[in-house]
């Protein structure tokens, strides 16, 4: 048998809304062979989109046939005709003689080209196979040489990871929460499969949670219209009779030549098969996939008879083009048609992907209070780690154990190499400091300690706690051993030495003497040192806490201070010599 290595030539045109005249490409010349295809390979498709490309084939004249008999002979070809090339669905082809029933004669000319075309609605690797009838000059004895080749075609879904949807935060540490948006609103209906076990069919889904770390594929399918399609795939003429009564087929001695014809509901002829000449019933007919719509199709079926007598009407049968296959009697006539029902194709068929990436175990903090060591246990090689003092890093703090300096809180956050993080339990950590003794200022008749406004004061006389002495300062009212206790917010406790305080000794109140006017005050206040052996150049005024509020040099014993800008409140007025300061407090009203 012939087996010619036939090579496709394909050239796709998008946006073509019917079938372009194939035009044979007459400068295409087999290379080392008498026939061939070109190109040779199969463009790709994509699913839903315009398919047209154009196949030039270049036809034998003869070739080597062994005859039976007659040992390999030289045969001379009369005729090619291309009966049929399977297509996915969607997908049709027409040839440049189709007045002829693509019918081609190598010796009026060897080029002849073949269109395939249409929109394909299923994607996947098809073998497109194309069934050719070669005659020649020995076909009464031998019979037609029938070839059959396939090629690959491969129909891909039209994808983009932009094309479908959009994803806000598709990528993290578990659990991940990801949010959706459809980027193409206002179509039929809508199919999401999110990978994490959620579907949904609403146009704009709400946002999901992936819980556990891995790779999850987002599927996105959208569609623009619901209803499936139907296609007429095959007709088999089981039985029929009425065709042997005339001279044609010898009153019956003769195998009847079957066709048929397929109609619309308004009587208009969609389709025509080809004659199956001699050929006895049961008959069959492979289709091109002929597109059906929700009407009646009426199926006659004919035995085709020479000039001498007309046709033999063999009878029909009806069906509806949104059926399933089935087998219609009609008297003596028994047809069975195969119909393929395809689910709408998807205007966008859309994949991406969700990464979500593990999250550390949160680290176990222990605390040694005899060694004053905060530590944690990990196998982990994978993990960074870094200690926080009061939600602040410490910097160099990157081991798995840390000696805190400071009363606070302490934790410890791990990392892995994907950036996904855990933190320990937050703790508190106490470090009192056993050999502070806070000092105490005393300018006259004030005591003060103004260091921070961490701690909270209570001060004691002769080892009792004064009621109301909770300032950084005290006025004393009379001679004796006074001392303050200090509080941090940790509830560390530290107490400075008693201080012995005698009115009468300190200063000598009458050579050195602070005076403000007005006090209480609102705007401003007139400062008044008066001193015969001291020079006070220096003036700074505290809050209540010991936060210094306002600072200044003074040049003249009398100088007057603007206050509007201060806070209303108490505050402590304070002058600096070289050798001693005075105190007094006012208030801002």
């Amino acid at each position: 048998m012939f087996r010619p290595n036939i090579i496709f030539v394909i050239c796709v045109f998008l946006n073509i809304q019917i079938y372009s005249q194939c035009i044979p490409d007459i400068n295409f010349i087999p290379i080392d062979a008498n026939y061939g295809l070109s190109p040779d390979s199969l463009a790709v498709g994509y699913i839903n989109q315009e398919y047209n490309q154009d196949l030039t084939f270049f036809l034998p004249l003869d070739t080597l046939v062994d005859v039976e008999g007659f040992g390999e002979t030289l045969i001379i070809f009369e005729d090619y005709h291309i009966s049929s090339i399977s297509l996915p669905i969607g997908l049709s082809w027409t040839c440049n003689n189709a007045v002829q029933q693509c019918h081609y004669d190598p010796t009026v000319t060897q080029y002849g080209c073949v269109n395939i075309y249409g929109i394909p609605l299923q994607y996947g690797e098809f073998d497109v196979e194309v069934s050719v009838i070669a005659t020649h000059e020995l076909s009464w004895a031998v019979g037609p040489e029938e070839i059959t080749f396939s090629l690959p075609l491969n129909i891909l879904p039209n994808f983009s990871a932009n094309d479908g949807f959009a994803m806000a935060n598709f990528s993290g540490c578990a659990p991940l929460t990801v949010d959706f948006t459809n980027n193409n609103p206002g179509l039929e209906s809508y199919y999401w499969s999110f990978g994490n076990g959620n579907e949904n069919f609403m146009e704009n889904p709400s946002s999901q949670l992936f819980a556990e770390p891995g790779v999850y594929e987002v599927h996105y399918l959208a569609y623009s219209n619901s209803e499936p399609s139907y296609f007429l795939t095959s007709v088999q003429v089981q039985n029929a009779s009425g065709w042997d009564g005339d001279a044609e087929d010898f009153f019956g001695f003769q195998p009847p030549d079957p066709f048929f014809n397929l109609f619309d509901s308004n009587g208009n002829l969609i389709f025509s098969s080809d004659v199956q000449v001699d050929n006895s019933f049961p008959v069959s007919w492979q289709l091109d996939n002929i597109s059906l719509s929700n009407q009646n199709y009426t199926l006659e079926v004919w035995d085709e008879d020479d000039v001498l007598t007309d046709n033999d009407y063999l009878g029909s049968i009806i069906f509806n083009g949104n059926s399933n296959s089935s087998t219609i009697t009609n008297g003596d006539l028994v047809v069975t048609y195969s119909i393929t029902q395809i689910q709408p194709s998807p205007t966008a068929d859309v994949f991406d992907t969700v990464y979500v990436y593990e999250t550390p175990a949160s680290p176990q903090v222990s605390y040694d209070d005899n060694l004053f060591i905060l530590s944690a246990i990990s196998d982990s090689l994978n993990l960074s780690y870094q200690w926080y003092f009061n939600q602040s890093p410490i910097p160099g703090a990157n081991s798995l154990s840390y000696s805190p300096i400071y009363s606070g809180f302490y934790y410890l956050l791990a990392t892995n190499e994907f950036g996904c993080s855990a933190s320990s339990e937050e703790q508190l950590i106490t470090i009192c400091d056993d050999e502070y003794t806070p000092n105490i200022d005393i300018s006259f008749d004030t005591l003060s300690f103004i260091q921070s406004s961490y701690f909270n004061y209570q001060w004691l006389f002769e080892g009792q706690e004064i009621a109301g002495a909770n300032s950084f300062f005290l006025l004393a009212q009379e001679s004796g051993n006074y001392s303050l206790l200090l509080t941090d917010q940790w509830g560390c406790k530290f107490i400075s030495n008693d201080i012995f305080f005698n009115t009468m000794s300190v200063f000598n109140l009458e050579k050195n003497k602070l005076s403000i006017f007005p006090n209480p005050a609102s705007d401003y206040i007139d400062v008044l040192v008066s001193s015969s052996n001291s020079v006070f150049d220096f003036i700074k005024i505290f809050d209540m806490q010991g936060r210094l509020v306002y600072s200044q040099k003074l040049w003249l014993h009398k100088h007057r201070i603007d206050i509007s800008s201060i806070e209303r409140g108490s505050y402590l007025i304070e002058v600096f010599s070289k050798k001693q300061k005075l105190a007094k407090r006012i208030i801002l009203n």
